[in-house]
């Protein structure tokens, strides 16, 4: 997923590390998040869409979650993550005509409008350009009387590791750099709230934290590692410096009980 709108997409590169990644992130989600989702209104019997969804990790959780009583949706524009997703899904025993997964964007899903109990979108507003707005007063459009739209987002500046380490560190203001380069907004988190609220929605939920990701599990570089051919196009990096922080973050990696600490941010808008 690099793009819900199609403003400033960029292919990000979807490696089965990457692949785990997401389900790592889906499983974090479904622990930490569990009271958020059911005040959402992710519940068996539910209609539930994934805008955005990437390679379908948090929308095989989804479609657990409402049951076969309920319904779950993707959208995704991207067509190597709309096939990982569909993959995704099949493995876990949804098939497309349980949980479709649209190939459409995040600013014209072509969901129904008013149907919804719940739209999800997580990390990926802070792809759009200037499009969040927009993005965020069609995704409200969806929802039935009492739904909720729940959006999640970073904020690429606040990034640390504990301990500091200036190459780890230096990784994430390159890759910042990056979206600001394409229009994006790399403080997307905090924005969330009042997106909700200019979009007429009434806000319920406002949460700001950080979450500790064990060092081990940079290795691979996340989200940096899947844009690193972008960002080699569009003159951010080179391969000498792939290599050595590469080489960083493996460095990092061995430190014992290292932190990688990312900044998240959720807040949910109910239609009334």
């Amino acid at each position: 997923m690099a793009d819900g709108a199609g403003t400033t997409e960029y292919a990000l590169e979807l490696s089965e590390s990457e692949r785990n990644r997401y389900r790592m992130m889906a499983a974090v989600a479904v622990q930490e998040e569990a009271s958020l989702w059911r005040a959402a209104g992710v519940v068996e019997g539910a209609a539930v869409a994934d805008v955005g969804c990437g390679p379908g990790a948090v929308l095989v959780e989804l479609a657990r979650l409402v049951g076969p009583t309920g319904r779950a949706a993707g959208v995704e524009p991207g067509a190597a993550a709309r096939a990982a997703a569909r993959e995704e899904l099949d493995s876990a025993g949804f098939p497309a005509e349980a949980v479709p997964v649209l190939s459409s964007s995040a600013e014209a899903t072509g969901l129904e409008p008013g149907e919804w109990d719940c739209v999800m979108v997580r990390h990926v507003l802070i792809h759009t350009g200037d499009a969040p707005p927009r993005i965020v007063s069609h995704l409200a459009s969806l929802l039935r009387p009492g739904g909720h739209l729940y959006l999640v987002d970073t904020d690429l500046g606040a990034l640390r590791t504990t301990p500091a380490d200036e190459a780890m560190e230096e990784q994430q203001r390159r890759y910042e750099a990056f979206h600001r380069s394409l229009g994006n907004d790399p403080h997307m988190g905090p924005r969330l709230p009042a997106l909700l609220a200019d979009a007429g929605l009434a806000v319920t939920e406002r949460v700001g934290r950080w979450l500790a990701v064990p060092a081990v599990l940079a290795r691979s570089g996340g989200p940096l590692q899947a844009a690193q051919d972008a960002m080699i196009a569009a003159g951010h990096l080179d391969a000498g410096e792939l290599d050595r922080w590469q080489a960083a973050r493996l460095r990092f990696a061995e430190v014992p009980e290292a932190l990688v600490w990312v900044p998240f941010f959720v807040a949910l808008g109910r239609r009334l």
